[in-house]
């Protein structure tokens, strides 16, 4: 079963009503601090847990006290149901309330669809639990009626949540609501075990009464009664925990160099154990699973947040299993289709809102934004992370116009091959350059190469990457180095390396006021500087207009791009040669 809809009506910095679509991956939040992520998962809460205390003074939207009556919280959760025999007990038992609201008309019920409604309300901090049926608006059952009572008590039995809440640590985690779905799915897993246990405790705790402390008792209960007559009975009780308390108090010993508790290890080891367990929930519960996680990236490094966030993809394929996750970090979110990244915010009078969603598989860059101060570092960072695991290399460019033109020459050239398995990364202008190449570089293994232009920003751009480590023989590629560059130094950018003729077919076509911005005398010829629309025209009719003879300057550069991703990979092999032969040592 899993949850597929929230709609929240004014709880805490949700004034208003606002839904939410989850999806049957990964569900990720994300926003600055104090944007109502947390918020979000309180309502899931207050819906799921029935112990969950509703507080109107911390609760209700304060913009809605004072003015009227004051409004009513209410939170409804939509479920799609599975197939297992415990939920289809709760679809017939859904399908037999919603008709006794509808009082037996007919008609399509929620049930039929195969969905669930749960919808708990507050008035007054007074919790009222009701279930929505198709058609009948907000009428509902009474909470004494036979129909809702066992539906209450199939949904409660099917479904369970729980979260782990940032940087909480594991004694925290087992002494909430956590250790009774832990404690169920022990019993569920291991009832055979569990008895054993108990089993084995009592006759534990016999022992040591009948054998290791009856003398002592004997001896108490003789020279007090000496002394105080009256007291005829002594007993000596071991304080033995329970197998349930001693499930609550486990300690988890880790060892690397050596071996200690878990509160020794760093947080980031301990947020990977909170993780095993939550997929120990999952694997062996019988229960369908609402599991939140806040910012399970606390502490972590990029590698580490990556490995959370694949296990975490892992855990939400399972059916029975429903994963939302709040985070500050574009590391954990997963590029799978099946996850969806929400972004939420507060509005200038500081109720939350839903600003927008994307799809796992496609850019995060508008729903990251406001993560950074400059929301163009989303841009940046999303196309670092979205290098695909198949290509053989990297190429960072400057503009967007490269990459084309280089592929459409190669193909015109019949070396298509040589653009295979590169995947190129726009930076977004040079001022952008240094930063793409270096988290592009820092974010994947394969080589990665800069193309700059050959002009100030590009002088400039190589400067600044060679003081950051980068090899201009390997790593930079550089469009002054190209063979035809004219004698007067003018100079070189992507389009220069187009031939002059075909050029300036384009330029007839468009006109040179609003082809060219600048020409300049070169020999006996021209140097062009092209305007914005002209790039856009050559990026529609390069293809068209190019022959092989006119191709050799663009695919030049993809020669010398292959041979630098081979070089760079061969330097790489032979760092890592050395850091193995090193460590063996």
């Amino acid at each position: 079963m899993k949850l597929t809809h929230i709609r929240i009506k004014d709880f805490r910095s949700f004034v208003g009503e606002h839904g939410f679509d989850l999806t049957s991956g990964v569900n990720y939040f994300v926003g600055p601090n104090n944007s109502g992520k947390s918020n979000l998962l309180r309502a899931i809460e207050l819906v799921l847990d029935p112990d969950a205390e509703y507080v109107p003074e911390r609760d209700r939207p304060v913009s809605t006290i004072g003015v009227g009556s004051p409004r009513v919280t209410r939170i409804t959760l939509t479920f799609q149901v599975g197939t297992t025999a415990p939920e289809s007990t709760l679809l017939k038992r859904a399908k037999k309330y919603e008709m006794a609201v509808k009082k037996g008309k007919a008609g399509k019920t929620y049930a039929d669809d195969r969905e669930v409604r749960l919808v708990a309300s507050f008035a007054g901090g007074v919790r009222q639990t009701t279930f929505s049926a198709r058609g009948a608006g907000a009428a509902s059952l009474p909470a004494d009626s036979d129909e809702h009572q066992k539906l209450e008590e199939q949904m409660r039995s099917v479904v369970r949540f729980a979260v782990v809440h940032s940087g909480e640590d594991l004694d925290s985690l087992l002494q909430g609501k956590f250790r009774e779905i832990l404690q169920l799915v022990i019993g569920d897993h291991l009832g055979e075990a569990l008895s054993a246990a108990e089993d084995a405790r009592s006759k534990y705790l016999e022992h040591l009464q009948t054998k290791l402390l009856e003398p002592l008792r004997s001896q108490v209960r003789d020279r007090v009664s000496v002394m105080f007559p009256e007291v005829t009975l002594a007993e000596l009780v071991p304080d033995v925990p329970t197998v349930e308390q001693t499930l609550s108090s486990v300690d988890v010993r880790l060892g690397d160099v050596i071996t200690t508790g878990l509160a020794d290890k760093g947080t980031g080891l301990r947020g990977g154990v909170l993780v095993a367990m939550l997929q120990y929930l999952a694997e062996q519960s019988r229960r369908s699973l609402v599991l939140a996680v806040e910012e399970p990236e606390a502490f972590l490094h990029p590698g580490a947040q990556e490995a959370i966030r694949d296990e975490l993809s892992a855990l939400a394929k399972r059916a029975d299993v429903t994963l939302l996750v709040t985070t500050h970090s574009p590391y954990v979110i997963s590029k799978e289709p099946e996850s969806m990244v929400s972004e939420v915010g507060k509005s200038v009078d500081g109720a939350t809102r839903r600003i927008q969603s994307a799809a796992g598989d496609s850019s995060h860059a508008s729903v990251l934004g406001s993560l950074y101060r400059d929301a163009g570092m989303a841009s940046v960072l999303d196309r670092s992370l979205s290098i695909p695991d198949d290509c053989r290399g990297v190429v960072i460019t400057e503009g967007y116009t490269d990459a084309v033109f280089v592929r459409a020459a190669c193909e015109v050239a019949g070396r298509p091959e040589l653009m295979d398995g590169l995947h190129v990364i726009e930076a977004g202008g040079s001022k952008k350059m240094i930063v793409q190449a270096v988290l592009a570089r820092s974010a994947t293994q394969l080589p990665v190469v800069a193309l700059l232009d050959s002009d100030d920003n590009g002088r400039r751009a190589q400067s600044q990457l060679e003081d950051f480590g980068w090899s201009k023989t390997r790593e930079i590629l550089s469009l002054s180095k190209w063979p035809g560059r004219c004698a007067h130094q003018h100079d070189v950018e992507i389009e220069s390396l187009i031939p002059e003729p075909v050029a300036l077919k384009i330029v007839s076509t468009l006109g040179e006021p609003a082809a060219v911005t600048a020409k300049r005398a070169c020999g006996g010829s021209w140097h062009y500087e092209f305007s914005d629309l002209w790039k856009k025209k050559a990026l529609e009719s390069l293809r068209m207009i190019l022959r092989a003879p006119d191709a050799s300057g663009l695919v030049w550069v993809a020669e010398q791009l292959n041979e630098r991703i081979d070089l760079v990979a061969k330097a790489n092999k032979a760092a890592a040669a050395h850091l193995a032969a090193k460590g063996s040592r």
